[in-house]
């Protein structure tokens, strides 16, 4: 198929929408006509609320924008969020198992399960359960589970505009323990019918079933495209790279997994938490033919 290159982006957004998430094709259109309507709203607003301009700019009668900006006002005066197909995916998760290894580091000779009151043959047993080469971090209780999925919300909150921010309810808890649990990050042990240990399988977050990155893929294009814009109009804290090589497929593992490494020491090396911008480094190690298909 002949296609222009935002032709086949709009064409692969919205086959994912339909067949990897699962939207109707009517709530597909919904969504892609509300968007249309959207950036007739923001240009009305850029061009100082001439309804004639805006009319002009996008070949719609005077009349018809009018009706599109009463639809928006009426939005923005009841509070009404803009939430057309919506997203279930935390992105504040990929946080979660730098928290835990700070909040409950493992002494040497201390048992992971020190935290719980076991007899030492109970003890023995969920610690033969358990595999050896896991993070040194002790295991914690799922109210402490619940207080760091909490404060790694706000802290994600905290950097979005009052009105922007949502609130932190039992039900986002239970989600994201869900998700922690399903990309197999965290690990339940039943050690009684009322009492759970969670263990740290992982030091780092990734969806494990295709539907969970598939949300994960949508979250980080947004953020990808939002980025691109601004090398676009020349942020200067925007810098964007690519690099084209050739490896060998028995030096390939070896080579992601030392990029992996490069990259979290270049983090650590930076990371403030006294900073007040906070930047995000995304990439993705593909063929390059993708790349350029997409």
């Amino acid at each position: 198929m002949k296609a222009s290159d935002i032709d086949l982006l709009l064409i692969f957004l919205v086959v994912n929408l339909i067949k990897n998430l699962g939207h109707r094709y009517g709530s597909v259109i919904d969504a892609v006509s509300m968007a249309a309507k959207f950036a007739v709203y923001l240009t009305y607003l850029e061009e100082g609320k001439n309804l004639r301009r805006t009319g002009f700019l996008h070949h719609v009668e005077p009349r018809r924008v009018k009706e599109i900006v009463g639809e928006f006002e009426a939005l923005v005066d009841s509070g009404e969020p803009l939430c057309l197909l919506g997203s279930i995916e935390p992105s504040y998760l990929i946080g979660f198992s730098y928290i835990w290894a700070d909040k409950f580091p493992m002494k040497d000779g201390e048992s992971r399960l020190i935290n719980f009151d076991l007899t030492s043959s109970e003890r023995f047993i969920v610690e033969a359960s358990i595999p050896s080469n896991l993070p040194r971090c002790l295991a914690i209780r799922e109210d402490h589970l619940y207080s760091m999925i909490e404060e790694l919300h706000w802290k994600s909150q905290a950097s979005l505009p009052l009105e922007k921010q949502t609130a932190f309810s039992d039900a986002l808890a239970e989600h994201a323990k869900f998700r922690l649990l399903e990309s197999e990050t965290v690990k339940e042990i039943k050690l009684n019918p009322k009492l759970s240990a969670y263990i740290l399988l992982k030091t780092d977050y990734s969806p494990r079933d295709r539907q969970a990155r598939v949300y994960t893929m949508i979250q980080e294009l947004t953020a990808y495209f939002e980025g691109m814009y601004a090398w676009v109009d020349e942020d200067p804290e925007v810098m964007r790279g690519i690099e084209t090589l050739g490896i060998l497929p028995e030096h390939r593992d070896l080579a992601f997994q030392e990029l992996d490494q490069i990259v979290r020491a270049w983090a650590d090396k930076y990371h403030s938490e006294d900073a007040t911008n906070q930047i995000a480094l995304q990439f993705l190690v593909s063929p390059y033919a993708n790349v350029l298909k997409i």
